[in-house]
């Protein structure tokens, strides 16, 4: 799971837990086009439901403006719901019902762009998708921001970039940080260094993920290095046309660099145990949850100079600028070949990784909840 799924899942885990008095409906759609395989998401919905104050309600769908706009009032009129909290960059428009939602990033609002909604590349039909789909993120966020009750954001630096562009929301915003993942919590704190081989990316493939210069920077170690701690790319979803594709190709890399289409959570943390080191370097984040997962299971890290992950890393990280490849390079080797600066890394890492905890970010949102309830009954 990326970010933002893996944050609704620790919430719809860990929030009925911190409020065992209050009745939460968890409204899913299983017809989503863009769902991921059943198989996948299936025991989710059974550890979440395990909880005796939990009810699970599917509506499906396969629009995701109708079932958010039109299902989805009908649901909290059908059970009766005081409270909605959308977790993921949405607003629900159409209710009245009290709303707390969580906004990542202003990134989707920040990089709109109707001028990119007609291309000759696309079919008439898709084209006409692709507007409707940019005209409904522009209604969710100009109406949405200023519909909700209360905006939850994930750090400091996305609550700055959401208020730089929505003023109104300053006094109805505030962050609470993520906690670690289950699974990347660091069992041993005696590390052999000398079993630690490689290089470890994450296949994201936007332009913000900054994939060319982390390729590049990679290609640019000396060549025992790179034989040494060769590159593994993981979790690769793109095609022959994607970014990471043709910059293997231009750099003239297919032999060198191992690339891991759709992996399990179990096979990315024994990724992150058995790396040298973690490269992340995206130009901008909302949070950045993988510099999280390796920090807390002791893989050094090198990231950009990106706001949000100086602020998550503080110095605990490596950081070069994100359209430098040769500054990531010389910071990569550092990490790559001074066995004393890998330990101190890994220590900092593992100790920053403790101020993030899933059960604490839990009970603040909760007080959220309550008092958002609250508000809604005195009214």
């Amino acid at each position: 799971q990326r970010g933002m799924p893996l944050y609704v899942y620790m919430l719809c885990k860990y929030l009925p837990l911190a409020l065992p008095d209050i009745k939460f409906y968890f409204f899913i759609n299983t017809a989503f086009e863009h769902n991921e395989a059943e198989e996948n998401y299936r025991n989710r919905l059974v550890d979440v439901a395990t909880a005796q104050n939990v009810k699970i309600v599917n509506a499906e769908s396969e629009g995701e403006i109708v079932w958010e706009q039109k299902i989805l009032p009908r649901l909290l009129k059908t059970y009766q719901i005081d409270l909605l909290h959308m977790p993921a960059n949405r607003v629900c428009l159409t209710t009245s019902v009290s709303q707390i939602v969580t906004f990542h990033d202003a990134m989707e609002w920040t990089q709109l762009d109707f001028s990119n909604a007609f291309t000759r590349q696309r079919s008439l039909k898709e084209n006409f998708y692709s507007l409707r789909m940019s005209t409904y993120r522009w209604l969710v966020y100009f109406w949405g921001m200023r519909k909700a009750n209360k905006i939850l954001s994930i750090s400091q630096y996305a609550v700055d970039s959401i208020v730089d562009s929505f003023p109104n929301t300053k006094n109805k915003i505030s962050y609470t940080y993520h906690g670690i993942p289950k699974g990347y919590e660091r069992k041993e704190h005696n590390i052999d260094i000398n079993v630690r081989k490689g290089v470890l990316m994450l296949g994201g493939d936007s332009l913000q993920k900054n994939p060319v210069n982390a390729i590049l920077a990679w290609s640019k170690l000396p060549e025992d290095i790179q034989n040494q701690h060769p590159l593994t790319i993981a979790g690769f979803a793109g095609n022959r046309d994607s970014l990471i594709s043709k910059t293997i190709k231009q750099l003239n890399l297919g032999d060198k660099v191992t690339i891991k289409g759709w992996i399990t959570n179990e096979e990315l943390i024994e990724l992150f145990k058995g790396a040298r080191a973690f490269l992340f370097v995206s130009s901008e984040e909302g949070f950045g949850f993988p510099l999280l997962q390796s920090m807390s299971i002791g893989t050094p890290v090198v990231t950009s100079t990106a706001t949000v992950l100086k602020e998550i890393g503080q110095d605990a990280v490596l950081t070069a600028a994100a359209n430098n490849a040769d500054e990531i390079m010389a910071q990569l080797q550092r990490l790559l070949t001074n066995d004393a600066l890998w330990a101190e890394q890994q220590a900092k890492g593992w100790a920053r990784a403790q101020d993030f905890n899933w059960q604490q970010a839990a009970e603040s949102i909760a007080a959220i909840y309550l008092a958002t309830l609250q508000t809604h009954q005195t009214l």
